[in-house]
């Protein structure tokens, strides 16, 4: 049996997680637990055996608990026995077993056992451990004089507390029980006898951003922390833990050898410890993978922790878009359908999202200044269209109201960068580097139903080129947005009291790169079968028919990359990930280290996008073409969405762009690749440090437990079958380390880089709304000019609302994390030195991306382009001052999607 010294209770809860209503044990067949049954009740009985007639050091244990509410355990535990006293005094070792897993019954969820909770009973047994135990790496010449604790807390002003708090340490199971043991210390605390649950730390004031310390004598021979629980014990809610260091000082009986010896113990917590009887479990942060952790240590505290998450963490459908979030009268125009197909969320809870997902008060503030201020700039740029809601009548008017004088809002890039943002080069580069550069794919030929000549286009080709000639020649390009053909019916109904007057196309744009390798919009065609719209044929004044075509095409891009690219692909389908992460990855697994940096603030972004931005009546519903049908839009798009198409040189061959002679200027792709390859670098080399190579990887993946889980509950989450997964869903492998690398490159790649190219880029592209409205008024009319395009364009109040808007979600947070960064959160939870020279080697990749990124824009605004900044890694953020003297305006690629 494997040995684990304690200092302190070290119970937990046998019990597993309550199967959700989406449990995807239909999912994982063959990869959970075998269900087993409940602990059997049972009078625990302490059998006192000492070989040598003494009382030996206490170890390690594990146990099988039974709730017995109604067995009086009197006759054979005593009442301090049973409160757990005596397992705290260090001259008792205990032997007990957890070895059976017992099912919750839904009547039980609110009195569920935790660690060390008091209604639980141990079957325990003492005894003598043998003097040749099989435990191995055992320096029976080697004690623990003393051990120094460090507790840091984080750096938010709530991040402290002002109360009492207890430490239960946890060895790794080579204690020896014979070993020397220092005599007892005039300085410091002794441990033993202070406390019923572990080491008091005492009543004090634990500050933000401070580290406190405590040493402690008299301890455990040869202790070796390799797990710790924390309480709190003070009536204050919550107490933000960033980590806990513990250094033993080492003790030989003759002075010699490693006497004084210091060795340090780091774990990363980036936790709150929440008040109550319950503690919260940490783990040191050497990761282990599930086959090397300690069989003892692997049951009671590693699973034991899962078990809570499972808990804590549940799937449930997009079923709360109603306003309110309850209401179930279809008939209400304020009903909403669940979303079906779509990736689950997290299940509802008090309080809104588990507390280690929550914002913190940064966040919080920082998030509330932000949309109070955009909120006040919309009141006070055009007081009088604002008030009245009537249209200006020229781009001009519009663009002195809200972008002019003190009180305005912010010029966006699209204004202050001097380019014609009516100009079809224009329209063409925002396409590869503006709001939603995903969007365009190579064609050969053109579809059956979009018919149109050379005539028509007239000058868009260059001399000498035909259409089949350029078609041949790869120079033609497509945007299509058809899929939202179905929609048209319901969104260009006759306006109501509750719906204002919408037009919807389903546009699809050609493009063509001419000889200057600039990609130039060359026709429109509003609808399969319909007219096709070209500069050529448009005859008026100010080509504005030919403009207001684009717009239209413009305005679709803008819907669906909200509800599509954006909220679907990004936030919706990550909160996936990040469930599956808590509940099936412990944080003592390499894994959880790799990717918890990648959900900061993720989960509760999306509930507050449930509440306020894409639920009914709201901001998406009532400032964008789609109206009420957005989200069954976003449903459409998931429809045809597969994990393999979010990894981008995968996503760049799909649409036929990945071959730059293809398309030569494309910056979003050419900046991502430099940021994915040096993702997959540091992920392939990460992971080659846990699992090894070739077969010795292969081998490691298939017996990874957790990861098999994880894998499983992803795949469950993002199925668009309602209980389980389709055999037709086209899902990778996970069997090579290439295999999983490509798996967590995705990943990392669309929480930090995807996100930001899609999301920071808004308010540069949206915020003037004829260059990418958000919502049309009426259909194509018959002739066009600059009052008639106007007319289209959305009224004031809705400009206003969706300028705030995005300006909001395009901000960076005092307090954000970038990728690379070697003083956040993403390097402080690498403990293993071999995890943190592989990602020093990362930060140092993407500082010669930086570089390379520099260069090309430079070059590009020698022809005239705009640079492109939202794939810009700045790793080395404290070298560029302050935010207004960042190159080109950009803060960085954030480590999560917490906007």
């Amino acid at each position: 049996m494997e040995a684990t010294a304690m200092t302190g209770l070290v119970t937990n809860s046998a019990l597993p997680a309550r199967r959700s209503a989406f449990s995807p044990s239909s999912v994982a067949a063959g990869v959970d637990r075998q269900k087993k049954t409940a602990a059997c009740a049972r009078h625990a009985k302490l059998q006192h055996t000492s070989a040598a007639g003494r009382v030996v050091g206490h170890s390690y244990l594990s146990y099988r608990v039974a709730v017995l509410p109604s067995i009086d355990t009197s006759a054979s535990l005593s009442r301090a026995d049973a409160d757990g006293k005596r397992f705290f005094h260090g001259d008792e070792r205990i032997e007990s077993r957890r070895d059976e897993r017992s099912q919750i019954d839904s009547r039980r969820d609110s009195r569920r056992p935790t660690l060390h909770d008091r209604s639980l009973r141990i079957q325990a047994t003492l005894s003598t451990p043998s003097t040749t135990s099989s435990v191995q790496g055992i320096d029976r010449t080697v004690g623990t004089k003393s051990a120094t604790i460090r507790i840091t807390t984080g750096n938010n002003l709530n991040d402290g507390m002002l109360g009492k708090a207890r430490i239960v340490i946890i060895g790794d199971g080579k204690e020896d029980e014979d070993g020397p043991r220092a005599p007892p210390s005039s300085t410091g605390t002794s441990w033993f006898g202070t406390s019923i649950d572990g080491y008091d730390l005492g009543f004090q004031l634990w500050k933000s951003g401070s580290t406190m310390s405590v040493t402690i004598n008299d301890l455990p021979r040869n202790v070796n922390p390799t797990v710790i629980l924390l309480y709190n014990d003070s009536p204050q809610d919550k107490w933000f833990v960033r980590k806990v260091e513990v250094e033993t000082e080492a003790y030989t009986a003759d002075g010699g050898g490693n006497n004084g010896k210091l060795t340090s113990y780091v774990f990363p917590c980036h936790s709150f410890v929440v008040s109550g009887n319950k503690p919260r479990t940490f783990f040191l942060g050497n990761s282990l993978l599930p086959s090397q952790t300690p069989p003892m240590l692997a049951s009671l505290y590693r699973e034991g922790a899962l078990d809570d998450q499972m808990i804590t963490y549940q799937f449930e459908e997009y079923n709360d878009l109603s306003l309110p979030k309850e209401l179930a009268d279809r008939s209400n125009p304020f009903f909403r359908p669940r979303l079906r197909p779509y990736p689950k969320r997290q299940a509802d809870r008090p309080g809104g999202v588990p507390v280690d997902d929550n914002f913190d008060l940064s966040k919080n503030y920082d998030f509330l200044g932000a949309g109070s201020a955009a909120i006040a700039k919309s009141a006070i740029a055009d007081p009088l269209a604002i008030s009245t809601n009537t249209q200006w009548r020229t781009v001009g008017g519009l663009t002195a109201a809200l972008f002019g004088g003190p009180g305005g809002f912010k010029v966006p890039a699209v204004l202050k960068s001097g380019v014609d943002w009516k100009s079809d080069k224009e329209f063409g580069r925002q396409t590869v580097a503006g709001l939603d550069p995903m969007e365009i794919r190579s064609i050969e030929a053109l579809p059956e139903d979009f018919s149109v000549t050379e005539a028509e286009l007239g000058s868009a080709l260059p001399s000498g080129l035909s259409l089949a000639g350029a078609l041949k020649a790869k120079r033609v390009f497509m945007t299509d947005f058809s899929f939202l053909e179905p929609f048209m019916q319901y969104v260009n109904r006759p306006p109501s009291l509750l719906r204002s007057s919408r037009h919807l196309y389903a546009p699809r744009c050609l493009f063509l790169r001419d000889d200057n390798d600039d990609l130039v919009a060359i026709a429109v065609q509003l609808e399969r079968g319909g007219n096709v719209y070209t500069r050529a044929k448009d005859k008026s004044s100010g080509k504005w028919q030919w403009t207001l075509a684009k717009a239209y095409v413009a305005s679709a891009e803008s819907g669906t990359h909200q509800v599509g690219r954006h909220f679907l692909e990004c936030h919706a389908v990550c909160e996936v990930y990040l469930i599956a992460l808590r509940r099936r990855i412990s944080e003592w697994h390499p894994l959880f280290k790799l990717l918890i940096p990648h959900f900061r603030f993720t989960m509760t972004i999306n509930f507050l996008a449930r509440r306020l931005l894409i639920n009914a009546g709201t901001i998406i519903e009532t400032t964008f073409t789609l109206g009420s049908k957005a989200m069954e839009a976003s449903a459409e798009m998931f429809k045809s969405w597969r994990f393999k198409d979010q990894a981008l040189p995968e996503n760049l061959k799909k649409r036929g762009v990945y071959d730059k002679s293809v398309l030569p200027y494309y910056p979003y792709r050419d900046t991502g690749m430099l940021i994915w390859n040096a993702m997959h670098k540091y992920a392939l080399g990460y992971l080659k440090i846990y699992y090894g190579q070739g077969e010795d990887a292969k081998q490691a993946i298939a017996n990874d437990k957790e990861l098999e889980r994880w894998w499983a509950d992803v795949k469950f989450g993002l199925s668009k079958s309602e209980s389980t997964v389709s055999e037709e869903e086209d899902w990778p492998a996970m069997e090579t380390l290439e295999d999983l690398a490509f798996i967590c490159t995705t990943i990392m790649w669309t929480t930090s880089a995807q996100h930001a190219a899609i999301n920071f880029s808004q308010y540069d592209y949206s915020a003037f709304a004829p260059n990418r409205p958000s919502e049309m008024r009426k259909p194509m009319p018959a002739s066009v000019d600059e009052k008639a395009f106007m007319s289209v364009m959305p009224l004031p109040r809705d400009q206003v609302m969706v300028m705030s808007t995005v300006d909001l979600l395009s901000r960076y947070s005092e307090d954000e994390e970038y990728i690379g960064r070697l003083d956040q959160t993403a390097y402080d939870w690498l403990v293993d030195p071999a995890a943190r020279e592989v990602y020093k080697e990362f930060s140092a990749d993407l500082d010669e991306a930086e570089k390379i990124i520099d260069q090309m824009n430079e070059e590009d605004k020698a022809k005239g382009r705009l640079p492109y900044k939202y794939l810009f890694p700045r790793t080395n953020r404290a070298e560029f001052g302050s935010r207004s003297d960042t190159p080109f305006g950009t803060e960085g690629i954030t480590n999560s999607i917490s906007i």
